[in-house]
């Protein structure tokens, strides 16, 4: 099952270099075909790229080192948040991004949610 094709585009605001990033208060629930995928949700990774190659990964598993958390609420019902980021994307310029989902039942991650978002410069830097 491959969802990248039809993944959410959610461009996300503006953001400006140096300062700390709000996260994202509610992740879901998930509905797949209008209904909660019926299986446990073990991991979710959203990871930030740029054209120069820079990458900046959030993870609900720590042991994957991300540069910043995603906490699992309700495994069930695939719901998730990100706390506040105190240090977010490191470089000014467009990021795109997407958001890859687990569960031990599927064969792959499915893709939900991709995006861009522009970081600006901070001119007191």
């Amino acid at each position: 099952m491959a969802c990248s094709d039809y993944a959410e585009v959610i461009n996300l605001p503006i953001h400006r270099r140096g300062d700390w990033w709000q996260g994202v208060t509610s992740i879901g629930p998930i509905l797949v075909d209008g209904a909660t995928p019926g299986t446990i949700l073990d991991r979710i990774k959203m990871q930030f790229r740029k054209r120069d190659g820079s990458v900046y990964t959030l993870d609900s598993e720590a042991g994957n080192s991300p540069d910043a958390p995603i906490s699992i609420t309700d495994e069930a019902t695939w719901e998730a948040t990100i706390l506040p980021v105190t240090t977010f994307l490191p470089t000014s310029g467009t990021w795109e991004w997407d958001m890859e989902f687990y569960s031990s039942t599927f064969p792959d991650k499915i893709t939900f949610y991709k995006g861009a978002i522009e970081v600006i410069q901070d001119h007191t830097l």
